[in-house]
């Protein structure tokens, strides 16, 4: 924190969902439920049977207020956000926690919440000092269940934030998935905690539900301001203002109103051809993971969807999907998308992403263990054998490709490519019909793959490279891990040359490349994937419109120099220099954009 003037106060934190909130204060100090250490309290051996009986009445509340937490976010947002929810339920209805504070109640003779805080306790300790990133935030998920238990054993209630009598933007020490869902989103203008990453689930949540976020907050910001105090909150840069001057609050209520101008324009754009100044056409696809996002990548005028994750549709839900189920989803995005490709990337657990419903081990780095296509060929050979036939089903309504994800060696796609046939004749057997020559293509995300890219050009339709994962396993870095992700650059020298070397064995090969990570929604790096001759750029719905402006204002031989010129630097800043500097030249205004500065 610093100080500008005697009341302008700027507050640092990390911008976990983008966009720009000016309002007023609504303080959350303390929840009266937050996860606190209960009184010590002894119990009469002949209270244990009504203990017990107040535990299980408790845990059996909290499994129903987080059921119906899990219906409201499913009909409010998406199958991903409401799978956040699954992991609460698992650790309520765990029956190994469950013996062991009935036995803590029985042996020491204590309170159902007394048992019930240290045994959770010992568990949040455990994972508090564990590596992964990852897992150690899941110590908010533990809290947040733990603190609705306590909250039932006590009889005490939680906040209500799901009605506010007028706008107002919630500073607070941390806000639970449970709270952030109860949000009402039409007077939660925006939110700022001291706690939390750009990768917790509050944070996901946020983003899903657009509101303007800046998590972990350096400061005692919840200390320091009172109910009431104006604010600024930018999701873009992870910085929160209080009582801001009015230059200030000129220059950023001309900057929301910039934003907002440029994204109509971008609108307005959308059904214009994102064609180059010389005449060279970039296709420009959705990463979509619903049904429900299918408008907003028509509103932004898609021409396709480059990325639909499936394992969305097993998380979240009662079961596993049927077979059924799956072809109507499929066939319901082809008819939606009017003809053009739709590409399924096949079930992608693992990593950070788990089903219930499918056994899946745990293991010390997920990451490099049995994920995507792994689990698939080794552990879920039947949930992968429904999926592809009901894409060879759904691929007979139009046209749909499959996609392999985590491919590593050339066998792994030979071994799916005979299971397709396999599946086929099958199909052919129960005269069903199906896609009898549906394009099958993968994922370039490993390095192994980038450096076997003229081999397996010849044994698959296409290519669609992964950066996100392409670039934490090249320069080997966890790029949730604050203390390393500095080091997380698409500009390394080493990603620029093995992104050239699979777009260049890709037309050597006369098959299509696409980029469906995060680079290609960067304006800051389009013009070098661009320069690489990539044939489609795959991203979030509301980049395209920045993208095919940036398309439609570059000339390709522009962007063909300055691919040549990054690929003799020696490191990324420079590389990312000579990206903006025609960035900068060609349009501006999305450069301002790209960098998220005033």
């Amino acid at each position: 924190m610093s100080e500008l003037t005697a009341q302008e106060k700027i507050y640092h934190g990390i911008g976990a969902s983008p966009g720009i909130s000016i309002g007023k204060v609504l303080l959350i100090r303390q929840h009266s439920t937050s996860y606190v250490k209960p009184p010590d309290a002894a119990i009469a051996p002949d209270q244990i049977d009504s203990e017990l009986a107040r535990f299980e009445s408790a845990l059996e509340k909290t499994r129903t207020e987080l059921e119906s937490l899990q219906r409201r976010v499913q009909n409010k947002l998406q199958a991903r956000e409401a799978s956040i929810f699954d992991a609460h339920l698992l650790i309520v209805d765990d029956q190994m926690l469950l013996r062991e504070v009935e036995d803590t109640i029985r042996e020491q003779l204590t309170t159902a919440e007394c048992a019930f805080f240290r045994i959770m306790e010992r568990y949040v300790t455990a994972i508090s000092v564990m590596p992964d990133l990852y897992i150690k935030e899941r110590v908010a998920d533990i809290k947040d269940v733990a603190s609705r238990v306590l909250a039932n054993l006590q009889g005490t209630r939680r906040p209500v934030l799901d009605y506010l009598e007028e706008p107002r933007i919630i500073i607070a020490h941390d806000l639970t998935p449970s709270d952030t869902v109860l949000l009402d989103r039409q007077k939660v203008q925006a939110f700022a905690i001291e706690s939390g990453s750009n990768t917790s689930h509050t944070a996901i949540l946020a983003r899903s539900m657009q509101i303007p976020a800046v998590v972990n907050i350096i400061g005692n910001i919840v200390d320091e301001l009172e109910n009431g105090t104006e604010i600024i909150v930018d999701g873009f840069i992870g910085t929160v203002i209080a009582n801001p001057s009015e230059k200030t609050r000129t220059a950023y209520q001309l900057k929301a109103k910039e934003e907002g101008r440029f994204y109509i324009d971008l609108i307005r754009e959308s059904r214009l051809r994102p064609e180059t100044l010389d005449g060279f056409t970039i296709q420009l696809a959705s990463n979509i993971e619903s049904l429900t996002d299918i408008q907003t990548a028509k509103k932004f005028g898609t021409s396709g969807v480059g990325l639909f994750r499936t394992e969305y549709m097993y998380l979240g839900r009662d079961g596993l999907p049927s077979e059924e189920s799956q072809v109507e989803t499929f066939a319901t995005l082809i008819h939606e998308m009017n003809g053009e490709p739709v590409v399924v990337r096949t079930l992608d657990i693992g990593g950070d992403k788990y089903s219930e419903h499918l056994s899946i081990r745990a293991e010390a780095n997920p990451f490099l263990g049995l994920r995507a296509i792994r689990l698939c060929l080794h552990e879920c050979q039947e949930v992968f054998r429904t999926q592809l036939r009901s894409l060879l089903r759904a691929g007979a309504c139009g046209n749909l490709k499959i996609m392999l994800p985590m491919i590593s060696c050339i066998e792994e796609v030979i071994q799916v490519k005979e299971l397709i046939e396999e599946l086929k004749e099958e199909l052919f057997r129960e005269k069903l019909p199906f896609n009898r020559d549906i394009e099958v293509g993968i994922m370039i995300e490993t390095p192994a793959a980038a450096l076997l890219a003229e081999h397996l050009a010849k044994i698959v339709d296409f290519f669609s490279i992964g950066t996100n994962d392409l670039i934490q396993y090249t320069i080997a870095i966890d790029r949730d891990n604050d203390r390393v992700n500095y080091l997380y650059e698409p500009t390394h020298p080493a990603i620029l040359r093995l992104l050239k070397m699979v777009v260049d064995a890709a037309k050597r090969n006369r098959i299509w490349v696409s980029i469906c990570g995060q680079m290609a929604s960067n304006p800051q790096y389009v013009p070098l994937l661009l320069g690489m001759g990539v044939h489609e750029l795959s991203m979030v719905p509301m980049s395209l419109g920045a993208v095919r402006r940036i398309i439609r204002k570059l000339k390709m031989h522009e962007a063909e120099v300055a691919v040549e010129k990054a690929l003799n630097c020696s490191n990324a800043r420079d590389a990312l220099n000579i990206s903006l500097e025609l960035l900068k030249k060609i349009s501006p205004e999305v450069t301002d954009l790209a960098m998220h500065g005033l």
